[in-house]
């Protein structure tokens, strides 16, 4: 096991402090990568793991920095709930508001948030079942590994998102299935949350 750089660790651990201070959210690896110029998210991971078996951060279940609840301001967005997105093969749905829910931004960041039912059972290995609703944070861009909600031919998806020789690769959390792959996609928004109905 490669051994760890205590200067960076102590670096990382005071830029998530700061960042999650001025933003009322966690950074993303790739922002600590730029910021700390680590040079490849796959070390930010290994630091990132290192900070967490510490107890100086948590982690959520989708593998992002978790944004301590004392962050909380009490602000809340209203986040209008659009229909259906598809958790297995793509599938055209028609954009309508549904209802709209209050929020609170110290768990869901800010941007402009949508909310989407989950259907289907392709993410479900990292939790996301058939009928849950997702909490998307709407952008056209994505990092590696950011799981989004991507559409392709006219078609949308919740999937994970990866570039791999020139492609678009939609990696679903499913070891049954396979993965997606294009030439190109629309990216629609960035999942930041989960909420389960039971």
């Amino acid at each position: 096991m490669r051994t760890l750089n205590k200067d960076i660790l102590n670096r990382m651990k005071q830029y998530i402090t700061e960042y999650q201070s001025e933003n009322g959210k966690s950074p993303s690896y790739r922002n600590i990568m730029n910021t700390l110029c680590m040079g490849s998210p796959s070390r930010v991971h290994r630091y990132v793991l290192a900070l967490e078996r510490e107890g100086s951060i948590s982690r959520t279940p989708f593998g992002n920095i978790e944004t301590p609840t004392q962050l909380d301001t009490g602000e809340t967005t209203l986040v209008p709930l659009l229909g259906d997105i598809a958790c297995g093969e793509p599938r055209f749905e028609v954009e309508h508001i549904e209802d709209s829910f209050e929020l609170p931004r110290s768990l869901f960041g800010n941007g402009k948030l949508f909310m989407l039912h989950a259907s289907g059972d392709s993410m479900i290995d990292i939790g996301i079942n058939d009928g849950d609703l997702i909490v998307v944070r709407q952008q056209e861009d994505a990092e590696d590994g950011d799981i989004v909600v991507a559409l392709t031919n006219n078609n949308n998806t919740l999937k994970r998102f990866y570039h791999r020789n020139g492609k678009v690769v939609l990696h679903p959390e499913n070891k049954t299935m396979d993965d997606i792959i294009v030439d190109n996609c629309q990216i629609q928004g960035v999942l930041v949350g989960c909420i389960k109905k039971y």
